[in-house]
């Protein structure tokens, strides 16, 4: 995938001013730099999110599973309706899906009910079962202790092997263990 000539500006304040990034095709890009730099932005802008700007996208795809900084869940539906709701294109099942992010036992629980890393994990299952071309995570494993991120990183990152993914995150030692590129603004 490549931006080219992205320009970008709230008001007077630009964000980008012609910039261009390539993020490699079936690869694992972590997008890093310092808040406001325009991480987020980006990814509105690749996702189709925001469309107000200059320059050009190109992509392979526009199948893209996304996990937002803060999990978009539906409050009057269950975990496992949370995922029923998504147009289902993983192999994986319902119920593999919420055991592999370790929500099983919580299928029929309501969000407001889940602590913020549960959530952020039932926001991950649920771009697991879209299961997108491209996959564009904003801080998704920033809510998870560091046990279970020892203990989920490998699986999801197994299943994201030949996606085009680009994850925002702050932590330099999760990128240099999981990124084939890092990009920082």
């Amino acid at each position: 995938m490549e931006i080219k000539n992205l320009v970008k500006a709230f008001g007077d304040k630009v964000i980008f001013n012609g910039n261009s990034f390539i993020f490699p095709e079936n690869k694992i890009t972590y997008l890093m730099g310092e808040s406001g730099c325009g991480k987020t932005t980006l990814l509105r802008i690749i996702s189709g999110l925001d469309t107000d700007f200059l320059g050009e996208i190109i992509k392979k795809s526009d199948f893209i599973s996304c996990v937002f900084q803060e999990p978009r869940l539906f409050n009057s539906l269950t975990v496992k309706q949370n995922l029923e709701i998504v147009d289902k294109a993983s192999s994986l099942t319902y119920e593999e899906l919420l055991e592999l992010v370790e929500l099983g036992v919580e299928e029929n629980s309501y969000p407001e009910s889940l602590s913020g890393g549960m959530k952020m994990r039932l926001s991950l299952a649920r771009a697991l079962c879209y299961n997108g071309d491209i996959f564009l995570m904003d801080e998704p494993f920033s809510a998870l202790d560091e046990a279970m991120k020892d203990r989920l990183l490998p699986k999801i990152f197994k299943l994201l092997k030949g996606k085009t993914v680009i994850i925002i995150s702050h932590d330099f030692e999760e990128a240099q263990k999981y990124a084939d590129n890092i990009i920082t603004l």
